[in-house]
C-alpha cells in the first residue's frame, strides 16, 4: 500500500526526498500527506485509457474525496472537470481559478442558494436529482431568465458488490428517480418539453463506491443505453450525454483484490461504443467521475504513538494522537487500513523467524472519548515504542474531507510532496480557528 515514490533508507520510510519522521516533526501530527507523483500517474492512466474516437470523453473529479486549490490547479492542467456538492465546494473551486464551465453540481437536496450559485456561475451541468428539484430549478431559471444545461439522475437498480452505506443504486436509494417509474419520467419530460430555460442534455447514474471489477460498470452502461433507446423513441428526444458516475476502487490491505484500472476504463468505453452502435444512438459525450481512485492510494496519514497499553485480558493498544476526528471511515463502515511504523520499517527484518518472533498484535486507536474511535484492529507490527511515527496508508480520500473538530480537536495540515518539493496546501488549524465563528458577546 506504499505510495509511488516511497522507499526505505536505513530502516526509515521516505516519500520523495523526505523521511516520514522528518515530515511529522516539522508539520506536526496528525498530518495528511499526498505523494504528488502517484496522483500524476493516476491522472495519466485515466487520460490515456478513458478515450474514444467515436465520442468525447470527459473525466470529472469527484471532489468530495478531497478538495484543495492546489489539486484544482493540477486537474485544470490535465483538462479534467470537477464535481461539486455545495456552495462551499463551488466557492473554493471558483476561487482557485478553475474554469467553472468544467464543473457540475450534484446533490439530492440542493438548496435554493446552491442552485442559484450554479446558475450564476454558469457551470457545465446541474445534475437534477428528482422531479421536485426539477420543479424548483425551473422556477429559478425562469425568474433569472437564464438557460441551464442539466443531466437528470436515473437510478438504474444495479447491484454493486460493495458496502451497503456506499451503494447508491438500489431501488430504495435516496438518489435519483427510478428507471422503472414511468409516471415520474412523464412528469419530468413534461417540464423539459415546455421549458424555455431548462435543457436536458443527458442522464447521470452512479451505482456505488469501491468497485474493483468492470462487470458492474458494463452492466450499468448496458442498462442506461437500453433505457436511453426506449426514452428517445417514447419522447422523440435525442440524448447527447451519458454520465456513468464513479466508484472505482483502490487497494487498502493485502487481502483486497488488485484493481486493474486500465482494463476497467477500456471495458467501459468499449461497452458504450458497442451499445451506441447497436441502438443507433446519437450520444456524443461520455462522462465518468473518479474521486477515490485519483487520490486515495497516493495519500497517507502520519501520527505519533502517544502511549501503549496492555489490558488485564492481554489486549494491546497503540494510542495515536488522532483518530476518528481525522478518519471516521472505520467507525462509519468498518473500513480497513494497512499500518506501519515509519521509523522502523519491517523490510529490514530479512529472516522470517526473526520477524514472526517480533510481531505484536495491536489495536490502533485514537484519543477521542468514544469506544468506536478505532483506526485499525489486530495490526501486526514489531514492538512499538512511544513517539514512534505511525503511518496509515491509502487515506487520501474521504479522510480530510470528512474530518471534524469533535472533542475540540484541530484538523491537521495537508502537504503534497514531489521529490525535493513540499507544498503545504492546507495549513494546520489553530485553536483560534475553532472559535472564530463563536459569538462571545451573547449574555
Amino acid at each position: 500500500m506504499r505510495t509511488k515514490s516511497m522507499r526505505v533508507i536505513d530502516n526509515n520510510l521516505y516519500v520523495g526526498n523526505y523521511s516520514l519522521v522528518e515530515l511529522a516533526d516539522k508539520y506536526k501530527t496528525p498530518l495528511y500527506v499526498y505523494d504528488e507523483v502517484g496522483i500524476e500517474e493516476k491522472i495519466k492512466i485515466f487520460s490515456e485509457n478513458f478515450k474514444s474516437n467515436k465520442f468525447t470523453c470527459e473525466i470529472i473529479y469527484a471532489s468530495k474525496a478531497f478538495l484543495a486549490p492546489y489539486l484544482c490547479k493540477m486537474l485544470d492542467a490535465a483538462g479534467f472537470g470537477i464535481d461539486a456538492v455545495s456552495c462551499g465546494d463551488m466557492h473554493l473551486i471558483n476561487k482557485s481559478g478553475f474554469p467553472m464551465n468544467r464543473v457540475i453540481l450534484h446533490g439530492n437536496n440542493k438548496s435554493i442558494e446552491e442552485l442559484e450559485m450554479a446558475i450564476d456561475l454558469e457551470i457545465e451541468y446541474i445534475v437534477v436529482d428528482s422531479f421536485a428539484e426539477l420543479v424548483k430549478l425551473e422556477e429559478l431559471a425562469k425568474a433569472k431568465k437564464k438557460k441551464v444545461n442539466t443531466l437528470f439522475r436515473i437510478n438504474p437498480g444495479i447491484h454493486a458488490d460493495t458496502h451497503a452505506y456506499i451503494e447508491t443504486s438500489l431501488l430504495s436509494s435516496k438518489f435519483g428517480e427510478s428507471i422503472h417509474d414511468d409516471e415520474i419520467l412523464n412528469k419530468v419530460m413534461n417540464i423539459y418539453l415546455n421549458s424555455k430555460y431548462l435543457h436536458l442534455d443527458g442522464f447521470h447514474s452512479h451505482i456505488g463506491s469501491q468497485i474493483n471489477n468492470p462487470k458492474s460498470f458494463v452492466a450499468e452502461a448496458k442498462t442506461m443505453l437500453n433505457f436511453i433507446k426506449r426514452f428517445e423513441l417514447k419522447y422523440n428526444y435525442k440524448i447527447n450525454t451519458l454520465n456513468l458516475g464513479g466508484g472505482f476502487g483502490i487497494k487498502y490491505t493485502d487481502s483486497d483484490k488488485e484493481i486493474d484500472l486500465e482494463l476497467i476504463l477500456n471495458e467501459i468505453v468499449k461497452s458504450v461504443e458497442e451499445g451506441i452502435a447497436r441502438h443507433g444512438l446519437s450520444i456524443n459525450k461520455l462522462m465518468i467521475e473518479p474521486g477515490r481512485a485519483l487520490v486515495g492510494d497516493s495519500g497517507f496519514t502520519l501520527y505519533k504513538c502517544g502511549a501503549l497499553k496492555t489490558t488485564f485480558s492481554g489486549k494491546k493498544y497503540l494510542f495515536i494522537d488522532g483518530g476518528m476526528s481525522d478518519n471516521i471511515r472505520p467507525a462509519l463502515y468498518q473500513a480497513k487500513y494497512t499500518v506501519e511504523v515509519a521509523n522502523r520499517i519491517k523490510d529490514e527484518l530479512t529472516e522470517e523467524e526473526e520477524y514472526e518472533n517480533l510481531l505484536n498484535f495491536y489495536d490502533v486507536v485514537g484519543k477521542c472519548c468514544e469506544s468506536g474511535d478505532i483506526i485499525a484492529l489486530n495490526v501486526k507490527l514489531p514492538e512499538v515504542k512511544k513517539n514512534d511515527t505511525i503511518v496509515v496508508y491509502a487515506t487520501g480520500a474521504y479522510t480530510y474531507s470528512m474530518a471534524m473538530n469533535y472533542n475540540g480537536l484541530t484538523k491537521g495540515a495537508v502537504i503534497f510532496v514531489k521529490e525535493d518539493k513540499i507544498r503545504e496546501v492546507i495549513r494546520r488549524e489553530s485553536l483560534d480557528d475553532l472559535i472564530n465563528t463563536c459569538n462571545f458577546e451573547v449574555e
